[in-house]
């Protein structure tokens, strides 16, 4: 259990640092500017998570799990201490992609570790464990930076999260076991990772295409974000063609029920970002609210996700299709608020806004997951399992990327004025209206007709 106990310590690294850096970006941005590229805080971190976490089984198979761990923790201390002693936005935002490489493949590790150490029995329960670290990170992330930037320490926020990679790092050393798993490793899908990556980066800049008073500057940042869409989109064809692909091959067929459903993970979580993005720095502005309490309204919707997983736990397959519909109609509901509550400085409308996305995603998502598994061919199920996690992370990070667009275009960039806030407040929610709207369609035909028992590959179909 002592091992267990270490990778638990990685996952809280990696879900506490989330909510961390989004309650201390404003102060970020105070000391060193660079509001134009706040997104990119969230963007490339998850960028980096994405690279990370798709080659973790590849890494474990060929290495072993005590190395790829211990290469993760220090790959994350490292981007933690750039990130703190960063004298500028650039380094910053590459500190942060470094920690999503590290942290992406701690959780990844986390997973593959309970398969091959703990038997089978025990995996329900453990990764139960896992689930309410990643729980306790959400809530004490907004805790821990609230306290470093209302001291107007943000960086020690990073300094510390470093001291803790190394000391868990050192424990793994310990701890540990060397042994390698004995499977052969598997191909890990380099072209299509660098074109997403190349894609994120692309949709990012546009972004500050926007800002400025460079002619033509829409059009510009219009055409590169694009251009990031369509290298997405081949980056998605050519992983269906790869030996060991990311996501399943019904991926870009939204007549099929997992391509509708996968669609549907993407759109939503794309739509969503903005309030991580840009939420602390609006209410900063409009409000003066404190770090602390800023950090615990994003925390809200956390919860609010986990709480309303919790309570959809005990639902009868029957009744996915109504849960999924009526998650995805909240969550169009929370951000598309959004546009109403910011411009309006409604304080508790925002409040409202951020727990009726968090408790959207929450009712819906294990319904998600069965019904895809459900409709997956049986050589994709475990396949089909990962990548609705895979699909939300492209979307979080092609949404924060593309979010930047809005805010600057609006004239955030030029300056954190209210006036500009307000206008802002409305264009990064609304500009992803027509985006939900997508998603919700997504849901409905996703959940259209009974999804088909998925049986084991080892049952016999006569005798059930």
């Amino acid at each position: 259990m002592l091992r267990f106990g270490l990778l638990c310590l990685g996952v809280w690294l990696h879900s506490a640092d989330t909510l961390v850096t989004a309650t201390v970006a404003p102060s970020i941005v105070e000391d060193l500017g660079g509001i134009a590229y706040i997104n990119w805080t969230v963007s490339l971190y998850e960028v980096g998570a994405i690279i990370a976490g798709a080659a973790a089984g590849a890494l474990c198979a060929k290495l072993g799990i005590r190395r790829v761990f211990t290469a993760a923790l220090a790959i994350y201390a490292a981007g933690c201490i750039a990130a703190g002693a960063a004298p500028d936005m650039a380094i910053v935002i590459f500190g942060r992609w470094v920690q999503g490489l590290g942290g992406g493949m701690l959780l990844s590790v986390c997973y593959v570790a309970v398969e091959a150490w703990f038997e089978t029995a025990l995996w329900n329960r453990l990764f139960g464990i896992v689930a309410l670290v990643w729980g306790a990170g959400s809530l004490l992330g907004p805790l821990i930076g609230g306290i470093f930037s209302g001291t107007h320490r943000w960086r020690w926020a990073f300094w510390s999260f470093a001291v803790q990679g190394l000391i868990v790092w050192a424990l793994a050393q310990r701890w540990l076991p060397k042994t390698t798993p004995e499977r052969a490793p598997a191909r890990w899908p380099v072209l299509p990772l660098t074109l997403l990556s190349a894609a994120t980066l692309i949709i990012a800049e546009s972004g500050a295409l926007s800002a400025g008073e460079m002619p033509n500057r829409i059009t510009l940042a219009g055409m590169a974000c694009v251009a990031g869409l369509l290298l997405a989109y081949a980056a998605v064809r050519i992983d269906r063609r790869s030996m060991v692909p990311m996501l399943p091959r019904q991926t870009l067929q939204p007549s099929h029920p997992v391509g509708a459903g996968l669609l549907m993970v993407f759109t939503l979580s794309a739509a969503t970002t903005g309030f991580w993005a840009y939420g602390p720095l609006i209410l900063k502005i409009l409000f003066g609210t404190r770090a602390l309490v800023t950090g615990y309204i994003l925390a809200g919707e956390a919860i609010a996700w986990s709480l309303a997983t919790l309570a959809a736990g005990s639902a009868t397959p029957s009744a996915d299709s109504w849960l999924i519909r009526g998650g995805a109609i909240a969550v169009f509901a929370g951000s598309a608020g959004f546009a109403v509550a910011v411009p309006a400085g409604s304080l508790v409308a925002m409040i409202v806004c951020g727990l009726l996305q968090g408790a959207g995603f929450g009712v819906c998502w294990p319904a998600i997951v069965q019904r895809a598994v459900r409709f997956a061919d049986e050589d994709e199920r475990s396949l089909t399992s990962a990548s609705v996690s895979t699909v939300q992370r492209i979307g979080y990070a092609v949404g924060t990327a593309a979010v930047g667009i809005a805010a600057n275009a609006s004239g955030l960039a030029e300056g954190a004025a209210v006036p500009a806030v307000k206008a802002a407040g409305f264009w990064v929610f609304a500009a992803f209206v027509p985006v939900l709207a997508i998603g919700v369609a997504c849901a409905w035909r996703f959940t259209k007709g009974a999804a088909p028992l998925a049986l084991p590959r080892t049952a016999d179909p006569v005798n059930l």
